[in-house]
């Protein structure tokens, strides 16, 4: 079976590429997309068909591969063209035509889109060529874009009943993805793979002899971080005379907006700004601290907290879109409302006042939890099972 797994980007993101890495142990995996870095898969059933991102060398392979599709297959290149010409202005029909001409040169069985928003230019796969579409549902894409745009929600009506199979990464996500018109009988809802190596360098949870507690988020500025309201806690924290400080690490540049409202709060030396690190070096540093806080305000179920839990670190999150199936007050975490300051001092508060003995049975609690729900060897088989299933029936 060949299976193409889009998300427009060579490589992509670290729960995709799992997800490759996994997929191409039984099937050919096929890579469509911008090439952003050079990448060396050590699995032959890995073929890359990129598209470069210089120009001149864009026109001339594309050039070459539209000759290719004309001469081995002009049905498939007609059909293409019936698509291309219903977008305006002739540098917009280039640039699809340079995407979409090796997807239709190589055909896939199976074409899995990983973002949600990318469906409506490829939908036509299904329509004209009968190639599967699988549409996986994550976090802001479907949570709040279509809120945010009119437009998009109406795409995603008309789009979603042609999908062959949903890949929802929450029980939320999924439910929030039938407002659009998606079938509930078509949604699997399959975590997202966590690798054995993360769970291998779990570590028993010791508290830290520090006069602070050490708090860590981890994740891009944004605004649906609510990094906002976690700075509102430290400061609450501090008017209460609680030590603590908190380190964001982020692979961004901080906005200025968190800048400002550090420095008009005073909490410069209680908050540190780190630049993105290394998965092995994150791992490491992220197990120094006394707890992950999610502060978002939302998310699909955040790979984050899934990774603090799989190394043993307390947690701390807010119930935003699926985190309330993983983080289970009293068993596996602490969860608290949105957009509440307070409610995020508490639990801090409560954090920083359990004894270590609760904390490692939390810790452990969480970590056998993640382990049998979120490992990678599970969950490349549910897609794979997935997979079959599609062209078994149809």
């Amino acid at each position: 079976m060949k299976i193409a797994i889009y998300s427009g980007s060579i490589p992509s993101t670290t729960f995709i590429e799992n997800l490759i890495k996994g997929v191409a142990e039984e099937h050919e995996v096929m890579l469509f997309g911008k090439l952003r870095a050079t990448v060396n898969y050590k699995s032959s059933n890995i073929r890359i068909y990129a598209t470069p991102k210089n120009n001149v060398l864009n026109i001339l392979l594309t050039s070459i591969r539209l000759l290719q599709l004309i001469l081995i297959y002009p049905k498939r290149f007609l059909k293409l063209w019936q698509e291309v010409k219903t977008y305006h202005g002739w540098y917009k029909k280039w640039n699809l035509l340079s995407r979409f001409v090796p997807v239709i040169l190589h055909k896939p069985d199976v074409f899995h889109i990983q973002w949600a928003k990318d469906i409506k230019q490829w939908v036509f796969l299904k329509t004209a060529f009968d190639i599967k579409l699988v549409l996986s549902l994550r976090g802001a894409h479907i949570n709040y874009s279509p809120i945010a745009d009119e437009s998009l929600a109406e795409v995603y009506k008309r789009t979603f009943p042609k999908v062959d199979k949903f890949h929802a990464v929450s029980k939320a996500i999924a439910l929030e993805a039938q407002k659009y018109r998606a079938d509930k009988e078509k949604i699997e809802v399959i975590h997202s793979p966590i690798p054995k190596t993360t769970f291998d360098a779990f570590r028993i949870f010791e508290k830290n002899e520090r006069d602070a507690f050490h708090l860590v988020s981890v994740g891009r500025f944004h605004w649906k971080k609510g990094y906002k309201y976690a700075i509102d806690a430290v400061k609450l924290l501090k008017e209460q005379g609680v030590q603590v400080h908190y380190t964001i690490i982020a692979s961004n540049t901080i906005s200025e907006d968190i800048l400002f409202q550090i420095n008009q709060l005073g909490l410069e030396n209680e908050i540190t700004i780190l630049k993105g690190l290394p998965q092995e070096t994150l791992f490491k540093k992220v197990q120094r601290f006394d707890a992950v806080v999610l502060p978002s305000l939302e998310e699909g179920i955040a790979n984050v907290v899934l990774e603090a839990m799989a190394l043993g670190v307390p947690v701390i999150s807010t119930d935003c879109g699926g985190m309330a199936e993983v983080v289970i007050p009293n068993k596996t975490g602490w969860l608290v409302p949105v957009r509440d300051p307070e409610a995020l001092v508490q639990a801090i508060v409560e954090v920083s006042q359990t004894s270590e003995l609760e904390l490692q049975d939390i810790t452990k609690q969480a970590h056998e939890f993640v382990k049998s729900h979120f490992n990678a060897e599970d969950s490349i088989k549910q897609f794979l099972e997935l997979y079959k299933n599609i062209i078994v029936k149809n």
